[in-house]
C-alpha cells in the first residue's frame, strides 16, 4: 500500500476550516502549481516579499555549495512568484557557506528586509535588502545569526562577523529571525528564538542593521498552554492596527506513534496576533486565531510559515485584511488508510516543498463538525477528508469555533489509531495514538445563552464513531461523553 494519497488539487481548495484557504493545482510528484521548491531536495523557513505583482520568496534547502562542492548540505534559494497566475522562476541557489569561517556549515533560516543601508559593508555602497541568516562554524551545534545585502535579491554580499550570539555555547543556539524596518531606513527591530534554556524570543533593534541591542523577550501570555514555549515561523506587523501576528509550530509527534520514524517536521502551526504594546510586556494576551495541521490540510507536516509582507516587514498589502504565508509542508498527503509508518515516512524531508496558504479575518466562524463514512471506516472531523478514500457524508454534527471564543476552551482533536481508526480526544496526544490536529473548541457542558449538544465517542468492534446520541444509535457500546459542541 502506498502511503501517498490523492494529490487532485483546485486552483482555489477551500477547506471545511472556512476561514484556511490552500492554492494550488496540479498533481504527481510535479511541483504543484502555486507551490515553491526545488523537487529532489527539501524546501523549508520560507520569507517572502511581495511588491505589485511579484513575489519574492527565498527559503532553506539542499544544494552544492559552489565554493566547496563537496558540500551539499544547507544553502538558501530564491524564485520570483506571479501571485495572480501562479507561475514561479526556476530557484536559484543565492547564499551558501563560506568555508573556514564562521558560516562555513548550514547556511539557513533566511529573512529578507527592505530599507536604506549605507556602507554597512565599509565598501562605499548603499544596499536596499538584508537578509538575516543562520549558520555555523562548524558541525555540530550553537547557531548564530549573521547579515548579507543586496540590491536585486540575488547577489549578496556578506557582513564578515555574526550579529548575534546564542546565550550559551551549549545547544541548537538562536535562529529564526523575524524582521521589521520600522522608518524603512535601517532601524530593524529583530525577533529571533534562543533555545537556552528553553525556547524564548529575544527581541533586540538597530539603527544601522548590523549592530543590535536586546529589548527583552516576546510574551508567551495566551498561547496555547499544551505548548507555552513554542518555536516559530515568523512574525509581522499590521500597521493598520497596531498588531503583531505571529505563526508558532504545534508540537513534533512522538516516534512512537508513526511505527518509529522520525518526524524533522511539526504537524502544524498556530496563528495568533497581539498588540504591539504588549508584545514585550504581555499587558494584553497572544489571540489565537486558526490552526493548520494534518486534520486541516491532510500534509503530514505543516511547520515554520513564513508571512507574505511588504518590503518593510508589515502585512498591509493589496490583499489585505487576508493574512498569506508560505507553510513548509510535506506533499503529498498521505493516504487516509496509511499506517503509521508509513505516514511518518511521508513527512520525510524529501517530501517538503512550499505551500502558500491564506487566512481571511471573520469574527463570526465557526467550524461544522461532520462525520463521514465509506462503508467500512468512519471520520469525524472540522477538516481535510481524502477524496480517494469514498467517504460520503452521513451527518452534521455540530459546530465548534477555530479558536478559544465566547467561552469555549474545550479543544476537540482529531486521532488516528493504527491504519484507519479515526477518533475524537480531548487529549493534545491522543492517548498516545497519532494526533492529525485541533478540530476546534467546544463547551464541557451547556452554557446558558448558548445551548449545546453533547458529543459521545462510541466505540464498536472494529473503530470509532461520533455521536449526539448517548446509545450511539444502537450501533454501538454507550458513548462515553466528550463535551458540548454548538448547534
Amino acid at each position: 500500500m502506498s502511503a501517498l494519497g490523492n494529490c487532485i488539487f483546485r486552483s482555489v481548495l477551500t477547506f471545511t476550516v472556512a476561514t484556511i484557504v490552500l492554492f494550488a493545482a496540479g498533481c504527481s510528484r510535479s511541483l504543484p502549481k502555486g507551490a515553491v521548491g526545488k523537487l529532489g531536495s527539501y524546501n523549508y523557513s520560507p520569507t517572502a516579499i511581495q511588491t505589485g505583482n511579484t513575489i519574492q520568496v527565498w527559503w532553506c534547502g539542499q544544494g552544492v555549495n559552489p565554493l566547496n562542492p563537496s558540500q551539499d548540505t544547507d544553502v538558501i534559494y530564491y524564485s520570483s512568484v506571479d501571485p495572480t497566475t501562479l507561475d514561479f522562476s526556476q530557484p536559484t541557489l543565492v547564499l551558501a557557506e563560506n568555508p573556514g569561517t564562521w558560516d562555513s556549515v548550514f547556511t539557513c533560516n533566511p529573512k529578507v528586509i527592505g530599507g536604506v543601508f549605507t556602507n554597512p559593508l565599509g565598501d562605499g555602497q548603499t544596499y536596499t535588502l538584508a537578509m538575516y541568516y543562520v549558520a555555523l562554524a562548524a558541525d555540530g551545534w550553537n547557531n548564530r545569526i549573521g547579515v548579507a545585502f543586496s540590491n536585486d535579491g540575488i547577489h549578496w554580499n556578506k557582513y564578515p562577523q555574526p550579529l548575534i550570539q546564542s546565550s550559551s555555547p551549549v545547544g541548537y543556539g538562536v535562529g529564526q529571525p523575524a524582521l521589521y524596518n520600522a522608518d524603512h531606513k535601517s532601524a530593524i527591530t529583530m525577533v529571533y528564538e534562543d533555545t537556552n534554556p528553553i525556547t524564548r524570543h529575544v527581541v533586540a533593534v538597530s539603527n544601522d542593521g548590523v549592530h543590535f541591542t536586546v529589548q527583552g523577550t516576546v510574551t508567551t501570555n495566551g498561547l496555547d498552554p499544551d505548548s507555552p514555549y513554542p518555536n516559530w515561523g515568523d512574525l509581522a506587523l499590521d500597521a493598520n492596527t497596531g498588531e503583531w501576528y505571529g505563526v508558532f509550530n504545534r508540537p513534533a509527534r512522538p516516534p512512537s506513534t508513526t511505527g518509529g520514524v522520525i518526524e524533522r517536521g511539526q504537524y502544524g502551526v498556530e496563528l495568533y496576533k497581539i498588540r504591539q504594546d504588549s508584545l514585550i510586556t504581555g499587558s494584553s494576551p497572544w489571540r489565537q486565531l486558526a490552526t493548520i495541521d494534518t486534520n486541516t490540510s491532510g500534509f503530514e507536516s505543516n511547520f515554520i510559515a513564513g508571512f507574505v509582507r511588504d518590503s518593510y516587514g508589515t502585512l498591509n498589502l493589496p490583499f489585505y485584511p487576508a493574512i498569506k504565508m508560505y507553510t513548509s509542508v510535506a506533499f503529498p498527503q498521505p493516504s487516509w488508510q496509511a499506517s503509521p509508518a508509513e505516514a511518518g515516512t511521508a513527512a520525510g524531508v524529501g517530501y517538503w516543498i512550499l505551500w502558500p496558504m491564506q487566512w481571511v479575518p471573520n469574527t463570526n466562524d465557526q467550524l461544522t463538525l461532520n462525520s463521514y463514512f465509506n462503508g467500512n471506516v468512519h471520520e469525524v472531523t472540522t477538516g481535510w477528508i481524502d477524496d480517494s478514500a469514498g467517504f460520503q457524508l452521513q451527518q452534521q454534527l455540530g459546530h465548534l469555533y477555530p479558536h478559544p471564543e465566547n467561552g469555549a476552551t474545550l479543544a476537540f482533536y482529531g486521532c488516528k489509531s493504527g491504519d484507519s481508526d479515526y477518533f475524537i480526544s480531548l487529549d493534545v496526544n491522543c492517548e498516545g495514538e497519532r494526533v492529525l490536529g485541533k478540530n476546534g473548541y467546544g463547551y464541557q457542558g451547556p452554557v446558558p445563552g448558548v445551548g449545546g449538544v453533547p458529543l459521545y465517542r462510541c466505540a464498536t468492534g472494529t473503530g470509532h464513531f461520533a455521536s449526539n446520541d448517548a446509545k450511539c444509535e444502537g450501533q454501538a457500546t454507550d458513548g462515553k461523553l466528550l463535551g458540548y459542541v454548538l448547534p
